[in-house]
């Protein structure tokens, strides 16, 4: 079977076609690092590296949420640490008031320091993030936890349960606390907000007209409130050391989890540079080829001798 002069070209013109088309891929994929340029040059690798681009996505998003919450939990364990030496020294105050020698006097000097730690403990238990945001009001964030109100009593105004944040696909954990429940300890009184327990010690303090029984009374009171609201303070600060412990496990395990699919996902689309440079120079090699023998059949063709 004869091939004709135009059935020829075209062959060279394809080949030198087909050959400049795959050095231009592999000089594209040696420039970019990478086997897969596009989708179709390996459909499902394609497919498997866009799911691990997701997931490292994802992985990348729940670290940073892990991180504002590192930030936000050790700022609320930070104000309890704060209450919670504030109220080792109201209990202190407490057996130092208690004593039966003291005078008026003395007693309206502890009765002042008493009252700075009341001031110290509303303005810890209003601490706000570096948003604005309150951490101990709840839900309600943007709402003050605590206020005095028109008769100088320290008031609740928050609501809910702290936001929560995820940190995997499962796992969510709250950003602050609920102020009321934080503050809250069971009295000889009833339920009492630590605030409104040391707003009562005070108040006993400054009262001229009390009797020695009252007084004594309320002194015990008083003592065992200080005490509750040492150690509420302290189950709380385990809470929040409990959440950080938590926070920081789950980012090292996300952190490693990150670290192997990035592995995967270079192992599926990186390029053997060297390998690569080789198929290009045989490319390059075949193509000066074909070009050569295009320039000869050029000249056994017929139109050379008209």
């Amino acid at each position: 079977m004869r091939v004709g002069t135009f059935q020829s070209f075209q062959s060279q013109i394809s080949r030198m076609g087909a050959l400049q088309s795959t050095l231009a891929q592999l000089e594209a994929q040696i420039a970019s690092g990478k086997r897969i340029l596009d989708p179709s040059d390996d459909p499902l690798g394609s497919s498997r590296v866009a799911d691990l681009q997701r997931s490292i996505d994802d992985n990348q998003q729940f670290i940073r949420n892990m991180d504002a919450i590192t930030t936000q939990l050790s700022l609320a364990d930070s104000a309890v640490d704060a209450m919670s030496n504030q109220m080792v020294r109201a209990k202190e105050l407490a057996i130092q008031a208690a004593n039966a020698t003291l005078t008026d006097a003395d007693r309206q000097v502890i009765s002042t320091e008493l009252g700075q730690i009341i001031d110290q403990m509303l303005s810890l238990s209003n601490t706000r993030d570096a948003a604005g945001n309150y951490l101990f009001s709840g839900a309600s964030v943007g709402t003050a936890p605590f206020v005095r109100d028109a008769a100088g009593a320290i008031v609740w105004q928050g609501s809910g349960e702290p936001p929560k944040v995820p940190i995997s696909a499962d796992v969510t954990v709250s950003t602050g606390a609920n102020g009321l429940s934080m503050l809250s300890i069971d009295t000889s009184g009833g339920r009492q907000t630590i605030l409104a327990a040391l707003t009562e010690f005070k108040a006993l303090l400054d009262d001229p007209a009390v009797d020695a029984a009252t007084f004594a009374s309320g002194m015990e009171k008083a003592l065992r409130d200080t005490t509750a609201g040492v150690d509420r303070l302290a189950d709380q600060r385990a809470t929040f050391g409990s959440r950080l412990a938590q926070v920081e496990t789950e980012t090292d395990r996300l952190k490693a989890l990150e670290t192997t699919m990035t592995t995967a996902k270079s192992n599926i689309e990186s390029l053997d540079v060297a390998a690569a440079i080789v198929q290009l120079k045989s490319a390059m090699t075949l193509l000066d080829a074909s070009q050569q023998s295009f320039a000869q059949i050029k000249k056994l063709s017929l139109f050379s001798y008209l």
